[in-house]
């Protein structure tokens, strides 16, 4: 092999482990898939379940009452996938296209640059903004979840698939921005940019204004 061909190689190697890292971010996006789906069954097949259903102990599901393991998998038994395609969901499924857009983006090889990756994800908070203000939310759901201190209220008082699936998904997408290797969002040009086109602005204006 030349000494170019040697060089070019190496030059590549770099680029490659970019690559490479930055499609095994795309693992937390398949995360925040899996927590989003979960909400989804969980809410949506708690709806479905009457409030005296009982499990194998007798314990029934009714507002208060705590929930068991049991209790869960009753919920995922009475979930119907037609209740998520209700337009009352319509939210929901932009978060969906968002998952699939943002796995794609990471895994592609060469549609788009590290830059147009960084911005999708960045701009997630701007598109969820209640996730943005939420972040905090989904690990004290969990924990109550595992400790089954959770209840049938937990789950109905609130928006509780909005809540937990957008904070999730808003903070894996601000981990991916910073995580992301490659070229930042360019934020210095863009703001030369803007203070240019104001100066152009103000300059215009004073010859109109003349």
């Amino acid at each position: 092999m030349s000494s170019a061909n040697l060089l070019s190689s190496a030059a590549d190697r770099p680029q490659l482990s970019e690559t490479s890292f930055n499609r095994r971010l795309s693992i937390l996006v398949g995360g925040s898939l899996l927590t989003f789906t979960a909400a989804v069954v969980l809410r949506l097949g708690l709806g479905a379940t009457p409030y005296a259903t009982m499990d194998s102990a007798g314990r029934t599901m009714g507002f208060n009452d705590p929930l068991s393991w049991e209790h869960y998998g009753i919920m995922v038994r009475n979930f119907r996938p037609a209740d998520f395609f209700r337009t009352e969901h319509g939210y929901d499924w932009l978060l969906l296209v968002m998952h699939a857009m943002g796995g794609w983006l990471l895994l592609a090889r060469s549609s788009a640059s590290a830059r147009v990756t960084r911005w999708f994800f960045a701009l997630q908070a701007a598109i969820f903004p209640i996730g943005l203000m939420l972040v905090w939310l989904p690990p004290i759901m969990f924990v109550a979840m595992f400790g089954t201190s959770s209840d049938r209220e937990g789950f109905i008082d609130i928006p509780y698939i909005l809540f937990v699936s957008q904070s999730t998904w808003v903070l894996v997408s601000l981990a991916i921005t910073f995580f992301l290797r490659g070229p930042g969002l360019g934020m210095a040009k863009i703001w030369r940019a803007l203070g240019e086109a104001r100066r152009a602005f103000g300059q215009r204006f004073v010859e109109v204004v003349r």
